[in-house]
């Protein structure tokens, strides 16, 4: 698989239908995310954040707005809805039946079809507003 394969089968497989085994079989065990302020372990990361997510949100949905592939490089804009249904952390530990939309962008380094490392953006004041916890215009 190219590498624009992999990433867009690693997102529908993972954030589409929450198959938890689209870890170990596009992601390196040794790979890195980095986000601001944080660095670890993907597998950790993504175990942990898929977990959260699949127990907090029913009726999900995930889209891949663009792809851009560059060499071993992709980018990825998505966006991701479903109703809140669960506790979602510290940010809404009671459902609240609101269908939350989260949007951002990652970008991933695919090595031997595999996963090495991920940088990850995403709009967490605008989900922070959906909630109800930050007001419109901040």
């Amino acid at each position: 698989m190219s590498p624009t394969e992999i990433i867009r089968t690693f997102h529908m497989d993972l954030w589409g239908t929450g198959d938890l085994s689209a870890i170990d079989r596009f992601v390196a065990p040794d790979a890195r995310t980095v986000m601001t302020g944080f660095e670890g372990n993907t597998i950790e990361v993504l175990r942990e954040d898929v977990q959260r997510y699949v127990g907090a949100f029913s009726e999900v949905t995930t889209t891949i707005d663009h792809l851009i592939t560059e060499g071993d490089h992709v980018a990825m804009w998505w966006h991701t809805t479903g109703v809140h249904t669960g506790p979602y952390g510290d940010i809404a530990p009671a459902p609240t039946g609101a269908s939350i939309t989260m949007e951002g962008v990652d970008l991933f380094t695919v090595t031997d079809d595999k996963i090495v490392e991920v940088t990850s953006f995403w709009d967490a004041a605008a989900v922070y507003r959906q909630f109800g916890l930050l007001a419109d215009g901040l």
